[in-house]
């Protein structure tokens, strides 16, 4: 009964001393085992509530890194996706949900099923060893052994696109049969190297006409030149065409001289339009600094219409309206470029099966602070589905081989570097119309020029230097009734002669010479007689290298190849009053043969 009522021992009487004393010390044994029990137990009871409190700090602090590892995720435009063997997502950042919300989801399934099945073998670089297919995302993914350093990563062996967006899939097998999928868009991308690619394009376009301009240059001008020589000696003929030949004769030597003039005369025009294209030509393919210069826009329509005649001819009949009277600061080039794009777009727009419906309305005017430049067709405009994208980098409506879908995303690039606005107005059926809106510069001042008498000219002693020989002679019939003329074949020849004789009013000089350029010669010169130095009118059909085109900058006077006897003639008397001081109108000869 004790014992039930919670007694460690009991003795039964009568009692032995020696059983009281082991009772007593087994009691004393059980106590001090109890007592150790508890000390351990209160021990215990500590360690646990501390070693609680450390894992609920710790799981407050792993909670905190993994919403800040979240974030982060977050933060990130590339989708990040850990995707178990069933195609789930265990883990994604906020883009990799977006993302995985679409029909993607398929695709990076399979991608992440062909990265277990690919054993490692796929390289980083490398493609995918079995393609994967579209909407064939398979139920379960293989088990897949082997540690995390031995596997390798699987990218998509075809561009993933969605919504108009290309992306790029690269896949990492990780432990436990999960793969971690990484997506990136590469749209921008893209489209950034397309457009380098047809920069790249456009400039060597530009550097091949260059070249093809400079080609034409210098035996177009030698040729206008004799054209024009030709046709003062036809007038000298006709003049001393005297009373006494016979009337029949004479008429029929009148007759004949009369084709030949108009001969000359429509070989000359030949010429000028020549003249002009290439000018023209070498205006839009040369790269000047947009912050340096200023254009006019209606020099800059005139140049790329004159470019489009023959594609625009064959499509449909192009009205001007130009009116603007301001100047934008940016190259002819880039401003050409603005220009051919939207002239082409409209006429690409319009149906070559009426050509003799089909219009084209290109209009100039200032508005406030701005200059407006407008291409109007009568198409069947833009619909408005469309719209949106006419803008966007490789969209186009135009059959494969007729469009690349960069016309318009480059203009717009240009416009807007330029600080303007391009938009556009369209309507079903009645055609579209593109506006750009330029910051414009100080109003041209419109002068009608006086009609002046044909100059009289003092005769002057002029060194022609050329590396083309019939243009040395073209020189001598353009300028020997006007000025005496020495000519030199070369850089070489030039200074053979001028160190015999240095008294020339003005040397005449090719820039771009085999053996001894323009530019050393000018240099040499300058050492030997620096009077000279201000004497030179460098003549040109274009300056391709840096040290050419700085050498230009310079306050050196230049005249473009081809060039008319005119043109010739005014800026040698420009440059001696220049240099005289005196004014060039005090002449004493007239021209022989002057156009």
């Amino acid at each position: 009964k004790g014992l039930e009522l919670g007694a460690d021992d009991f003795i039964v009487q009568p009692v032995s001393n020696q059983e009281l004393v082991a009772r007593i010390k087994a009691a004393l044994r059980v106590k001090a085992l109890s007592d150790e029990v508890q000390h351990y137990n209160v021990e215990l009871e500590t360690k646990v509530r501390e070693r609680t409190h450390t894992a609920e700090h710790l799981a407050d602090e792993l909670r905190a890194e993994r919403d800040n590892l979240r974030e982060t995720f977050d933060v990130f435009d590339e989708a990040l996706l850990l995707l178990d063997a069933q195609g789930r997502v265990l883990v994604a950042n906020a883009a990799g949900q977006r993302l995985y919300a679409t029909p993607l989801a398929k695709d990076l399934a399979a991608l992440a099923a062909e990265t277990l099945l690919s054993t490692g073998k796929a390289s980083l670089s490398g493609p995918v060893k079995a393609p994967i297919r579209r909407g064939a995302a398979p139920s379960s993914m293989p088990d897949h052994t082997g540690t995390p350093a031995d596997l390798s990563a699987v990218i998509s062996d075809h561009p993933l696109s969605h919504g108009g967006r290309i992306f790029v899939g690269r896949a990492y097998p990780v432990s436990g049969r999960r793969v971690l999928v990484y997506v990136r868009d590469v749209t921008a991308e893209r489209d950034g190297e397309m457009q380098r690619l047809q920069a790249e394009k456009l400039a060597s376009i530009g550097m091949l006409a260059a070249g093809v301009a400079h080609e034409i240059n210098n035996p177009a001008a030698f040729v206008l030149g004799n054209i024009e020589a030709l046709a003062a000696q036809i007038r000298q003929v006709e003049r001393r065409l005297g009373t006494g030949v016979d009337p029949a004769a004479r008429a029929d030597l009148e007759a004949m001289i009369f084709e030949v003039t108009t001969i000359l005369q429509e070989s000359k025009e030949g010429m000028a339009r020549i003249q002009r294209i290439v000018r023209d030509l070498s205006a839009f393919s040369h790269v000047d600094d947009d912050t340096q210069c200023v254009t006019a826009v209606n020099a800059g329509v005139e140049s790329t219409l004159s470019l489009l005649r023959n594609e625009l001819r064959h499509r449909a009949t192009v009205e001007k309206d130009l009116r603007a009277a301001r100047l934008v600061r940016t190259s002819t080039a880039r401003l050409g470029q603005v220009f051919l794009n939207l002239i082409i777009n409209a006429a690409q727009a319009l149906d070559e099966a009426e050509v003799k419906r089909n219009r084209i309305l290109v209009r100039t005017y200032d508005s406030g602070d701005d200059v407006v430049f407008e291409v109007s067709d009568n198409g069947p405009g833009i619909a408005p589905e469309l719209l949106p994208r006419i803008f966007d980098s490789f969209f186009t409506t135009k059959p494969p081989g007729v469009g690349t879908g960069l016309g318009l995303p480059i203009s717009q690039g240009i416009v807007r570097a330029l600080g303007g606005e391009i938009t556009v107005e369209t309507q079903l059926g009645r055609g579209a119309t593109f506006r750009v809106r330029l910051p414009a510069q100080a109003p041209v001042r419109s002068e009608v020029p006086a009609v002046e008498a044909a100059p009289l000219y003092r005769r002057r002693r002029v060194l022609c230097v050329d590396d083309e020989a019939l243009l040395l002679k073209a020189y001598r019939r353009m300028l020997a009734d006007v000025h005496e003329v020495v000519t030199a074949l070369g850089g070489k020849d030039a200074l053979l002669i001028l160190q015999k004789q240095h008294d020339f009013d003005l040397i005449l000089c090719d820039l771009q010479m085999p053996e001894m350029s323009g530019m050393e010669l000018y240099s040499a010169v300058k050492a030997m007689h620096p009077e000279l130095g201000d004497r030179f009118v460098f003549v040109t059909g274009g300056a391709f290298s840096a040290e050419a085109k700085r050498f230009l900058e310079q306050a050196v006077t230049c005249l473009s190849k081809p060039f008319r006897i005119e043109e010739l003639l005014a800026i040698i008397e420009k440059k001696i009053a220049e240099r005289t001081g005196l004014p060039s109108d005090l002449t004493a000869q007239k021209p022989g043969h002057s156009a």
